[in-house]
């Protein structure tokens, strides 16, 4: 019997030794798209805030907003719980535009008569604004194909 359960609690033990990727080890915000074509240069605000009429791509860091024709990454200081999960996203800005230290209010419910714990509406300070072409992968890799038809 003795043997049955070391052999079962064996593969739990070494899995649990076994290194993974820490959150200390992975890349935060911005820098994990420091490789990424779709990531363009900082810019200084959104203006006219209140057009955004999407977002997506969210992180506990990071989410795209869309604003018409124009996409923009949105970073946040540090981490902000809800926003990985959101449902949605206001705009805390100084007159009509998003800048560095204005906020998003972001939550993880779909109304607020549904929130379910304290923590499913945060307030997150804008860490920076970067624009997002969100066709450069795909460019980039109809490149690549173009190219390998050209080598056959």
């Amino acid at each position: 019997m003795r043997t049955l359960m070391l052999s079962l609690a064996a593969p739990v033990i070494l899995a649990a030794c076994a290194t993974s990727e820490t959150q200390e080890d992975r890349p935060r915000g911005v820098e994990r798209y420091a490789d990424d074509p779709r990531l363009g240069e900082e810019v200084s605000s959104i203006c006219f805030a209140s057009t955004i009429d999407g977002f997506g791509e969210t992180t506990r860091d990071t989410v795209v907003v869309r604003d018409g024709r124009d996409h923009f990454l949105i970073e946040v200081f540090g981490a902000c719980t809800p926003l990985d999960d959101a449902m949605r996203i206001g705009m805390d800005a100084t007159g009509s535009c998003l800048r560095k230290h204005d906020a998003l209010i972001v939550s993880d419910s779909i109304s607020d008569f549904a929130e379910t714990t304290p923590f499913s509406k945060q307030r997150c300070l804008v860490n920076g604004i970067y624009a997002w072409d969100p066709e450069a992968k795909a460019e980039e890799s109809e490149e690549e194909s173009d190219e390998e038809d050209a080598e056959s």
